[in-house]
């Protein structure tokens, strides 16, 4: 069945009106009334609706039925992304929404290259980010569209990590000790939030790691190779949803 995405205050008294993906209905997939179709709100329920008005601007579907998303993770994993070069935010974006991040904040380190400067720039960065990750949920099958937050300085993202049932910051210097064993320290939290703080491509400075440490945060190594910032998300993501049984 096809799946698409309308905003919950569409959806009321038995029915769903769809705007977005009206013309990609009537144009593109050719769709007739009768049709049925699965629906998705952003927070979290799907519902199974056939189609019974159908314009390009427009679309109005009756509700069959509805449910809570089997596609969702129980654990909720917020990745706090400092801000890579170039045009590596969305595609890290779009990957950590694929592999089931809740949230994806980014944030300002002493040694990120990019710089946003809080004004209209952010904004646009903000908005088209949100779109990657509205459009990635919508491919992969999300029950909720991750939310692309504002950008955080690192003092005030490591403040927000710390209130996290887990907290996790991937470093190679303090994390390859062998004391932080990121399988054990998974196996042995029952935490509902899991935070990862990520660094820029020039890593975190010494500062910012005894900040971190001050704060509590668990270092953790991602094996004895040094990961790409781009990749790191794809890493722990990955390990986290493995551990708790949320592939």
């Amino acid at each position: 069945m096809r799946r698409f995405f309308t905003e919950p205050e569409n959806i009321k008294d038995g029915s769903a009106e769809i705007f977005e993906d009206a013309a990609h209905i009537t144009r593109v997939l050719r769709m007739n009334i009768g049709d049925e179709i699965l629906i998705f709100d952003g927070s979290g329920t799907e519902y199974t609706a056939r189609l019974v008005e159908i314009a390009e601007k427009r679309c109005l579907a009756e509700i069959l039925s509805s449910e809570k998303s089997a596609q969702e993770p129980q654990t909720r994993v917020v990745i706090y992304q400092c801000l890579p070069k170039s045009g590596k935010m969305e595609s890290i974006i779009q990957k950590s929404v694929e592999l089931g991040a809740y949230a994806i904040v980014p944030v300002a380190s002493e040694r990120c290259v990019t710089k946003l400067d809080g004004g209209k720039r952010e904004a646009e960065k903000l908005k088209r980010w949100n779109k990657v990750s509205v459009t990635a949920a919508k491919q992969c099958g999300r029950g909720i569209l991750p939310e692309v937050r504002s950008c955080l300085s690192f003092k005030a993202a490591v403040g927000e990590l710390k209130d996290c049932g887990l907290a996790l910051m991937p470093y190679e210097v303090l994390g390859h000790d062998g004391v932080s064993n990121l399988k054990d320290i998974l196996k042995s939290s029952d935490a509902e939030t899991i935070g990862v703080i990520i660094g820029p491509e020039g890593g975190f400075s010494d500062a910012e790691a005894r900040l971190a440490e001050d704060c509590g945060i668990t270092f953790v190594g991602l094996g004895r190779r040094i990961l790409r910032t781009e990749t790191v998300s794809s890493a722990m993501l990955s390990v986290i949803m493995y551990e708790k049984d949320e592939m």
